[in-house]
């Protein structure tokens, strides 16, 4: 296959999910919030089938961690991955303001509050756990909030994105886009949540550290952050419970690890974080997104 072959199917692939969004937001302000979820669910059921390379992907990542497992134990769960990420799509795009406070229960936020109270700001990570979209959403709500997120291409679809985090009260700060730095800066200048998830392996500035038992490139900026801003840090995480609604859990602010030696303490800290992250998937391995290539660096 050529280059340019690569290249365009790219490009095809991209322009067709922004537009299946695009066709999804507009569908879901024709429908109650239960259809949706219904549906959401369906579409993910649909794509357990139909994208194959990322259903093999899923049920090889669960296989490596739960090798004590059945087979059929291994494919349920990724069947079940899928179906809740589709059920996570049409959640957030059906959200308004007056729901959250009946789907999701939240614990802790007396944590941020304190930490708040600091008047430095606070780093909030998490990971793609649960309905990562609607957490950021309920934080919002009640507390100051922006997050780190990488630009998606197409931009159109970039756009759309930051847009829905923007009708719930989310600032999205792009890396690379100009200005970035100095949004960075003023977060903790107005005594703002900082919200990054660190559990990709993606093109940023990190470090390998343990997860689920094997090296993993993971982004080092919500320990880097902390410590150069000497901001309070608070792991968040929301899980869905029964009938679709979430439970969203505030834990901090944590101690973390200071020696005096700030790359260490970057690299320790993130190992610390990672951990947490790891707990909650491993109790709740459906709602996490097995089809990432979380571990195709190595050291």
């Amino acid at each position: 296959m050529t280059s340019w072959t690569v290249k365009t199917r790219k490009k095809f692939s991209r322009l067709s999910l922004a537009w299946f969004m695009r066709s999804m937001l507009f569908a879901s302000r024709l429908m109650p919030y239960s259809l949706g979820v219904l549906l959401g669910g369906l579409l993910g059921h649909l794509a357990f089938y139909i994208l194959p390379r990322d259903r093999e992907r899923a049920i090889s990542h669960l296989t490596s961690v739960f090798g004590d497992k059945e087979r059929a134990w291994i494919r349920r769960t990724a069947h079940r991955c899928f179906a809740h990420l589709g059920k996570a799509m049409l959640e957030t795009m059906l959200l308004d303001p007056g729901r959250l406070s009946r789907v999701v229960e939240f614990q802790g936020h007396e944590n941020l509050r304190r930490a708040l109270e600091r008047g430095r700001g606070a780093v909030y990570f998490t990971g793609h756990i649960g309905n990562w979209e609607m957490m950021a959403a309920a934080v919002a709500e009640k507390f100051p909030l922006s997050v780190i997120a990488a630009p998606l291409e197409p931009e159109q679809l970039s756009d759309m994105i930051v847009r829905l985090r923007a009708a719930k009260g989310v600032r999205t700060i792009l890396r690379s886009r100009p200005g970035a730095s100095r949004e960075l800066i003023r977060i903790f200048r107005e005594n703002r949540i900082l919200g990054l998830l660190i559990d990709q392996d993606t093109e940023v500035e990190g470090a390998f550290v343990d997860f689920m038992g094997k090296p993993a490139w993971t982004p080092i900026a919500a320990a880097s952050i902390a410590i150069k801003f000497n901001a309070p840090v608070l792991f968040g995480h929301i899980t869905r419970v029964s009938n679709n609604k979430h439970r969203l859990t505030v834990e901090g602010p944590l101690d973390i690890i200071r020696t005096g030696d700030d790359t260490k303490d970057i690299i320790l800290n993130t190992a610390l974080f990672t951990k947490k992250i790891e707990e909650c998937i491993l109790r709740n391995p459906e709602q996490w997104v097995w089809m990432h290539r979380r571990w195709r660096r190595q050291p």
